[in-house]
């Protein structure tokens, strides 16, 4: 699907994103959420492909979250090891996923599926959200971030850690 998308271009997508969501909605299932997922860390995927693969990401997580329900600690993963990358010298198209990544979260918190992971890959991924809210390369990264942070079970906490930082931050 994502080569066909890409020999057409992302125009394609943009023009007929809403028709194909509307008339489709049996090709979007937990494989195509997977294989979507799968796509961002690729590194043989072309970049036109890696777009639609986090567009429709983000656009699923609205209208299909319930796909999701597996996937989600495969995307705070990913969320774990773009936050490792966090630099000014990352191309538009990387901190347009980690955005659209972060928003797909966001959209899935709130539609109530838990976003609170256990154990290692749980603290690994509240680092991770903590590094995009507060050093996060777009403003929206750090916004998206702090959603879900704050749609977390400990979300007091979360708030008062980045409170905290931030006002040692103004204190510097």
């Amino acid at each position: 699907m994502l080569s066909r998308v890409e020999e057409v271009g992302k125009a394609f997508v943009d023009t007929f994103q809403t028709l194909i969501y509307l008339t489709t909605p049996c090709i979007w299932n937990v494989t195509t959420v997977d294989t979507l997922i799968a796509a961002l860390s690729e590194p043989d995927i072309p970049t036109t492909s890696k777009t639609v693969a986090h567009t429709l990401l983000k656009d699923l997580a609205l209208t299909h979250y319930k796909l999701f329900t597996t996937a989600i600690p495969t995307l705070a993963e990913w969320i774990i090891t773009q936050s490792k990358e966090v630099s000014a010298d990352r191309t538009r198209e990387e901190k347009l996923a980690a955005e659209d990544i972060l928003k797909c979260l966001a959209r899935l918190g709130a539609k109530g599926l838990d976003l609170d992971l256990l154990g290692k890959q749980g603290k690994e991924f509240i680092a991770a959200l903590t590094v995009f809210a507060l050093n996060g390369e777009t403003e929206k990264q750090g916004r998206r971030a702090t959603t879900i942070l704050l749609s977390l079970k400990h979300q007091n906490a979360y708030a008062e850690d980045l409170i905290n930082v931030c006002g040692l931050l103004l204190l510097c």
